[in-house]
């Protein structure tokens, strides 16, 4: 089968700029871009193949309609596979775990990872706070302590950090991204530095809903990832996480090397070029491996997997 690769869905924010379009050689990409979707089925936010024998469908209509080449999809699409590339800081946010998604309506909460593709020297994400409760939070936040409130997390280069649902958390500006997340595509924005937009106003903060979803067990704020990684002919397989929620690896190809028949995984070309069942593959391409399909590859490439 010819690969199925899908076209990303650009998205302008605040803190965007040319980052995404730059790393991952979009040169069709719009100025002002802080990320992009490589899959993801939100609504009419959903990607197209375009290429092989499904050319012209969404990953969400192939998931709907053609479940053997998933397997399970008597579900919705369990997650977001996105690029960040920001080039000023991100709010300040968490996002709701279950117990707090599931009454909104959400089939779940969102847990995310990342991996720091490029990251600025003395880069540091936002990864926790400092408060013992509410009553405590709610004394930072009356007096304006947030400085003392906001905890940090160093990061650089090919580092890989699971953020869980109910951590309060922001990338930072200087990085390059990849990012899973489930697919409860809800954030509530808990401080913004008091950034004005276009129009002069400040952005919406939703702070009630982020406090009733923030955690305060400082054992969660405690990056838990422990990728481990396997040496094999013509590469290295590192599994980055695998839990309920999603299942990363990373595969660092250096010659001639196959993966074996598997689930179905969607596969990022991070880094380099090379081939993958005789097609040319490079930065920036997004394809689908169906379930049970074997993958021969070949080449200098760094590629991202992710099933769920």
């Amino acid at each position: 089968m010819a690969l199925l690769r899908f076209k990303p869905i650009p998205k302008k924010t605040v803190w965007g700029g040319t980052a995404v379009r730059d790393y991952w050689h979009y040169d069709w990409m719009p100025d002002g871009v802080g990320m992009a979707w490589a899959f993801a089925d939100q609504g009419e936010d959903t990607n197209v193949c375009v290429s092989g024998e499904y050319e012209g469908k969404t990953i969400g209509e192939l998931w709907r309609e053609h479940s053997e080449l998933f397997g399970d999809t008597d579900r919705v699409f369990p997650v977001i596979v996105s690029m960040l590339g920001p080039e000023d800081e991100l709010s300040i946010q968490v996002h709701p775990d279950d117990e707090h998604a599931i009454p909104l309506g959400y089939p779940y909460g969102k847990n995310e990872a990342w991996y720091f593709l490029e990251a600025d020297p003395d880069s540091a994400i936002v990864f926790g706070h400092n408060a013992t409760d509410e009553a405590d939070l709610r004394g930072y936040i009356k007096e304006g302590r947030w400085a003392d409130l906001i905890d940090h997390l160093p990061v650089k280069r090919d580092d890989f950090v699971y953020i869980p649902a109910g951590l309060l958390h922001a990338c930072t500006k200087g990085t390059i991204v990849y990012e899973v997340q489930q697919a409860t595509d809800v954030t509530y924005r808990f401080y913004d530095y008091d950034r004005v937009q276009d129009d002069g106003t400040l952005r919406e903060l939703h702070l009630e809903q982020a406090i009733a979803t923030l955690h305060y067990d400082k054992s969660e704020m405690v990056n838990t990832a422990k990728p481990e990684t396997v040496e094999l002919p013509g590469m290295k397989r590192t599994m980055l996480i695998s839990n309920d929620s999603f299942t990363i690896e990373k595969l660092e190809v250096t010659g001639p090397a196959e993966l074996p028949a598997g689930p179905y995984e969607l596969v990022t070309v991070a880094r380099g070029a090379g081939k993958a069942n005789g097609e040319d593959i490079a930065v920036g391409d997004h394809f689908l491996l169906p379930r049970g399909e074997a993958l021969s590859l070949d080449g200098d490439v760094t590629l991202f997997m992710t099933t769920a």
